[in-house]
Parts: C-alpha cells; structure tokens; sequence
C-alpha cells in the first residue's frame, strides 16, 4: 500500500481497522521523487503532510521508508515540517538502506530523525536478508549524509534493529534480553578472527561480522537449544597473539600520545545506554 495509489478513504478505513484489532497500521510513504512531486501536485502538500491532514499518522503508524522528506537535499519544499510531524505524532519510520542507495537514494539522516524523537526501525526489504549489513550500511549512509562520524552510534543501530522494530509492531515483549520478553538468543564467538581484538564487541560485530551469507562468529541451533564452544579453527593461537599484542598498545598510548590521552580518550567505547 502506497500513499500516492491509494484513496483518501480506503487509508482511513485500513487504519481504523487496525486501530481496532489493535495492530500497527503501515504506509509506503515518502519513498521516490517522483511520488513527493506527484503528492505537491495534488494536493500542494508533500505525502508526509498529507498523511497528517487525513489522519493517518500516530503512533501505531509506521511509515515505510520516508526518506525523501520536504528538508532532503533532492526535494527542498519550502516547508521543512515534515520530519517534526513525523516525531510530533510518534511514528515509526522502517528504514530499509539497502534497495535505496542501489540506486544511490540515502536517507538524510538517520540521527536527525533520531535526535527529533522518531521511533527507528531498521529492515531488509530485499534478499539477502542480513540485519548486520543493513545496520552497518545504515551507519555509514547517515555519517556520509551528515558528514559527521558521530551522528549516530553502533548501539543506535542496534536499538532500531531490535527495540525499535519491537515498538513498531507494538510488542513490548520482543526486542529485548529481560525477564518475561520473548527472544531468540544469539551468541556471539568472541574468538572468531573477525571479532578479534574484541575491545567493543558491539562495534566489531556490527563493523566486520556477516559480509557473507553466515555471520562470522555467529552458530544457529534447533530452537531451545544452545551450546557453546570454543575458538574456532580459524583464529587459534594467532587470535590469542593479536589480542595480547593490543593490550600493549593500549597501555603505552598514554606514553605516546601528544597531549597524554588514554586510549579511551582518543576512541571511546560507545555507551550501552540506547542499546537497551
């Protein structure tokens, strides 16, 4: 269902059945160039601003990719409200990076909607279905966007491909590791060579695990089974080298660097505060 293909009324009643049943009601919306002009045309209103004036938005909506909003560097409308109706009738925006920047199309930016109080899902919504790609492509997408390397974090990207997803399809028992919540577990093999030296775990996954089709470090087991194991055949006793050799480095920082800065100091661990 897209915002430009569908009737004013048909929308309104898809929402209200939703609402209803009490399920998360979703638009295609704000997701080409050509549908944002279209919309203008109509309507002299961007989709996002459409959408708000015939009541679709609020916060059991999601709101499939809304990328090209009026303040993107390919649409400069004039009114510049869009991303605040967004976060003013708490939506949620599905961001999917990777269909969009094969044809070069990037959101601009995942923390500006972050910082004005968007709830941020991340999905596929194409093969290959790999969440750490499409978090890692996320990332870079916004910090190219902003060119800002500290407009969104590795643990932003976790919180919107877990608890942010949870909270769109308004199910507070998913998403996260807590009593009472539903979750499939993953564990991840800090031994594996591409997690190794794991001094920000989070970072190395999201960084450097699952280019291919299976992540490395990651092992899938039959449902309600799980079984660890040690270091894989791949790492070895070069793992155990490179992660000693990095606890010296590490320590002599402060003796090399110019002005006496800790390694924490010159790259700091990211804060695990939006991860839960």
């Amino acid at each position: 269902m897209q915002i430009d293909t569908c009737t004013a009324d048909l929308l309104r009643a898809s929402r209200a059945a939703a609402q209803e049943r009490k399920l998360p009601f979703t638009v295609h919306i704000a997701q080409g160039v050509s549908e944002v002009m279209e919309m203008i045309r109509r309507h002299g209103k961007t989709p996002i601003q459409w959408a708000a004036e015939v009541d679709l938005l609020g916060p059991s909506t999601i709101l499939g990719h809304a990328i090209f909003l009026d303040s993107h560097s390919w649409v400069r409308w004039w009114t510049k409200s869009d991303l605040k109706l967004i976060a003013d009738n708490g939506c949620t925006v599905a961001h999917c990076p990777t269909p969009f920047v094969r044809y070069g199309q990037i959101l601009e930016n995942f923390g500006d909607y972050l910082r004005a109080g968007v709830n941020m899902g991340i999905g596929t919504d194409t093969t290959p279905h790999n969440m750490l790609e499409e978090m890692r492509k996320a990332a870079i997408l916004a910090r190219v966007a902003a060119r800002d390397i500290n407009t969104v974090t590795t643990a932003d990207m976790l919180h919107a491909a877990t608890v942010g997803g949870a909270n769109a399809v308004m199910r507070q028992d998913l998403g996260r590791l807590a009593p009472g919540m539903k979750a499939d577990i993953v564990l991840v093999d800090l031994e594996c060579s591409d997690m190794i030296p794991a001094r920000d775990p989070l970072r190395s996954l999201v960084s450097s695990c699952g280019r291919t089709g299976r992540a490395g470090g990651l092992r899938r087991w039959p449902p309600g089974r799980c079984r660890l194991q040690g270091p894989n055949a791949r790492s070895g006793r070069s793992g155990g080298r490179l992660a000693e050799a990095q606890a010296r480095m590490l320590a002599a920082v402060r003796q090399r660097d110019y002005k006496g800065r800790s390694a924490d100091d010159i790259v700091p661990l990211e804060p695990a505060a939006r991860v839960l």
